[in-house]
């Protein structure tokens, strides 16, 4: 992702859970009805703010692999383009980049 969410999506979990909550209330009267729709809705809310920082936190990895990825390839390729040509070393360094 180009931009960071996480404290947006954290707001917005928040506010909506204010709202059922107020709403709650508000509609029931007995106090065990009111936990149970709070209860309910921050479980949904809790799991739905989770899985975003999960896959949030997957995909930065992801990214970090690729790069990694690449960096390792690049140094091959940089190896194997300085050595002689029928050494061992080149060799090995374009057996690791195919």
């Amino acid at each position: 992702m180009g931009k960071n969410y996480g404290f947006m999506t954290v707001v917005a979990g928040l506010c909506a859970l204010a709202v059922i909550a107020v709403a709650a209330v508000m509609r029931y009267p007995n106090t065990s009805d009111v936990t149970a729709v709070i209860t309910a809705a921050g479980t949904v809310i809790g799991t739905v703010v989770g899985a975003f920082f999960g896959v949030n936190a997957a995909s930065a990895g992801r990214v970090k692999a690729e790069e990694s990825r690449d960096q390792a390839t690049a140094a091959l390729v940089k190896v194997a383009g300085e050595a002689d040509k029928g050494s061992d070393v080149a060799k090995a360094a374009m057996e690791g980049v195919n």
